[in-house]
């Protein structure tokens, strides 16, 4: 390895672990404290967020006899939309506009509780959509039959699947942009600026085309055309490569690291993973609308189940971190041009009053 390029990447050789700190137990106390809270901190979050998942702000079409649906929205749990017909509540399932459907039979009928759920959308959601149908049917004293419109493929029968490759296309772009920001340095002029951009965009390109393999070919986990997920995963890298980009611009490295951990200790969790954002609580389900993970993982699952329903604001919203992170280094680059003609400024002055 070039020893000018070890000398970037990591300011010193590769090939050994360095004479070590100056001040070596207090930095081991340090390096230790921050570690050990890392690890806590990833404990607490994922602990929090699918330890004991449990129904929250669901979106419920309801439709049939007005008195069990009464009933229905006393419960803190959903947001009960009643529609007019069993088809309509199957579409509001199929569109997106809700979670889940239950279509109740009419008092004076012997018809059973028919209940639509959306696997695809959420695996820990659907059960429980599916539990709150059969507990109706029961006090009904009725049968239910449960219908899953956006089935889990059966090579990725619990979902993760989906989930682990937006967790890694945004831990790659992320780690992937920090990398990049200590090899080629500060963005400071417009030549930087292209160069960093067309090195994100084929890096997170390469990365996605990788996902993106290794999930169809290798898992068989992909059940649309491959080229969409390959555009999802790279606008997830774009997004997220580019938000850390900016941050490392404005901020410097700590910055990045700073937003890559948050972005793993925060943003991963409130995607709502497997289980689905609306299992999480108050708090993960609004985190939800701060990191990216959660667009991302909604619009993959709107492609790959729901026929490409409802992915208008996922995509509005990563394009938003992809342009905030080009907001940022624009941003940074004017700050740093201004100080240095601010200091030329004042070494001219300095130089003219001396003679």
């Amino acid at each position: 390895m070039h020893p000018d390029f070890e000398a970037a990447a990591a300011g010193g050789s590769l090939t050994s672990e360095g004479p070590g700190s100056t001040h070596r137990y207090r930095d081991v106390l340090l390096g230790g404290f921050a570690i050990l809270l890392l690890a806590m901190a990833m404990l607490t979050s994922y602990s929090s967020a699918f330890g004991n998942p449990k129904p929250h702000n669901v979106q419920l079409a309801v439709a049939g006899d007005a008195g069990t649906i009464a009933a229905l929205e006393k419960q803190s749990s959903f947001d009960v939309t009643v529609v007019a017909s069993a088809a309509q509540a199957r579409a509001a399932v199929l569109d997106r506009e809700a979670d889940g459907a239950v279509v109740l039979p009419a008092r004076s009928t012997d018809g059973g509780v028919t209940t639509y759920i959306a696997s695809g959308g959420g695996r820990a959601l659907g059960q429980a959509i599916a539990g709150i149908g059969g507990s109706l049917a029961v006090e009904l004293d009725v049968a239910n039959t449960t219908s899953d419109l956006a089935p889990l493929p059966a090579k990725d029968p619990v979902g993760s699947i989906e989930f682990y490759a937006i967790l890694f296309a945004g831990l790659g772009a992320a780690l992937g942009a920090t990398v990049f920001g200590r090899i080629l340095g500060t963005v400071d002029t417009a030549k930087k600026f292209g160069e960093r951009s067309i090195v994100l965009v084929l890096y997170a390109g390469v990365l996605a085309a990788l996902i993106t393999l290794w999930i169809d070919v290798v898992l068989g986990a992909v059940a649309v055309d491959p080229w969409s997920v390959f555009a999802i995963l790279w606008l997830t890298g774009l997004a997220i490569g580019g938000a850390v980009t900016g941050v490392a611009a404005l901020g410097g490295t700590i910055a990045a690291l700073a937003l890559t951990i948050a972005l793993v200790v925060l943003g991963n969790t409130s995607s709502g993973g497997p289980l689905g954002v609306h299992v999480l609580n108050g708090f993960f389900q609004a985190l939800y609308y701060v990191f990216p993970q959660g667009d991302a993982l909604d619009l993959l699952r709107s492609v790959q189940y729901f026929d490409g329903a409802a992915v208008s604001a996922p995509i509005i919203r990563l394009s938003v971190w992809a342009a905030a992170g080009i907001l940022l280094t624009l941003t940074a680059m004017l700050l740093r041009s201004r100080r240095e003609a601010a200091a030329r400024t004042a070494s001219a002055a300095h130089l003219a009053s001396r003679s």
